[in-house]
């Protein structure tokens, strides 16, 4: 396809092939045949929150492991910059959509906070389980090398998230 030209207001020239971004919510992407309305009251609200939170709880896992393995790549890690606007974005599309992304951060939050690591919950987790078995308090100087591993992963990984933000801007 040859653009053709075409005037700004400004009376810039510029090459056109006629495309453009049309805004659309969510609700106009699906036909309504596609579309549900679905009420639950506070009770019975309790079963389907707890699937849902199961659910997500098992992605996230999930995608911690395919990238371990290398399935998933680590520019998938995002940090605060992407989150705000990943937030900004969802808030465009209704209460629903933006409410349903916290709710999938926090659950991802939360998951990572339960995964074996010594400065997180589930690294104390760990060490009492280990103490359980072995039926005495794991040794300071191995707490204090997995308090080191763990701030060194930590960090690691905020370290990545930044950069993968930055290198999104630029």
């Amino acid at each position: 396809m040859t653009p053709e030209t075409a005037t700004l207001d400004d009376g810039t020239v510029i090459g056109s092939i006629g495309a453009y971004v049309q805004e659309t919510t969510l609700a106009e992407l699906l036909p309504p045949e596609m579309q549900r309305q679905v009420d639950y009251n506070v009770l019975s609200a309790i079963q389907p929150a707890l699937a849902e939170t199961w659910n997500k709880s098992i992605f996230v896992l999930d995608s911690v492991k395919k990238m371990v393995v290398g399935l998933i790549s680590v520019k998938n890690i995002n940090g605060p910059i992407t989150i705000a606007q990943v937030a900004g974005e969802t808030a465009t599309y209704g209460l629903d959509v933006y409410l349903g992304f916290l709710a999938l951060l926090s659950i991802s939050l939360g998951v990572l906070n339960l995964l074996p690591i010594p400065v997180l919950d589930g690294g104390h987790l760990l060490y009492y389980a280990i103490e359980a078995v072995i039926r005495r308090p794991v040794p300071e100087r191995i707490q204090a090398w997995g308090l080191q591993l763990g701030l060194l992963m930590i960090s690691g990984l905020m370290i990545l998230a930044m950069y993968n933000d930055v290198n999104r801007l630029l």
